[in-house]
């Protein structure tokens, strides 16, 4: 678990971004923390708003808190934050669910076809939690993007609020291809 602590009165630096960078490789449930709340005005509230967009887009999922330490503001909503991102990294989700998820999935927005083929989802597991880790058994290489897609729907069914998911792909071998 990491509470990443950040100081809502400066911008945003990228020691914060590499400390955030740190916790999602290290496979961590994040909180995001913004200490001083208590000192910005409108003007700092807004840009501060477009910096998070910006600057830590990659962990919009991770529970946000806006905290003071000088008048205690909020502190009393960091430990259910904590308690909800502890939750979504140790979410298992059963085959049977994750696979009916998938062929829902794949049925509505289908891979984009390229090189002339399109490689098709054949099933999935989770191969773990803390952080949770899901396989996807393919016809042939998934792309990045459409990954990032699947990660997303995965969070809008099944939560991972503040947990970092991680995807790999299994190309299967054609059958009847022969072993040298």
């Amino acid at each position: 678990m990491a509470v990443i602590l950040i100081d809502a009165s400066e911008s945003i630096s990228v020691q914060d971004q590499r400390i955030v960078t740190m916790a999602v490789e290290a496979g961590r449930a994040i909180v995001l923390a913004y200490n001083k709340w208590d000192t910005l005005d409108e003007e700092r509230r807004y840009y501060l708003e477009r910096e998070i967009e910006t600057e830590l887009g990659q962990v919009a999922w991770a529970p946000r808190v806006n905290v003071s330490a000088r008048t205690g503001r909020h502190m009393e909503k960091l430990v259910p934050a904590i308690e909800t991102a502890l939750a979504g990294w140790e979410t298992r989700v059963p085959t049977g669910r994750l696979n009916a998820f998938l062929g829902e999935l794949v049925a509505a927005h289908p891979h984009p076809v390229r090189g002339g083929k399109q490689p098709r989802i054949l099933f999935g597991t989770q191969a773990g939690t803390k952080p949770p880790r899901f396989v996807l058994f393919a016809s042939g290489f998934i792309e990045a993007g459409y990954r990032r897609f699947i990660e997303r729907r995965l969070r809008e069914e099944f939560g991972f609020e503040g947990t970092p998911i991680h995807i790999s792909v299994r190309v299967r071998e054609k059958r009847g291809a022969k072993k040298k």
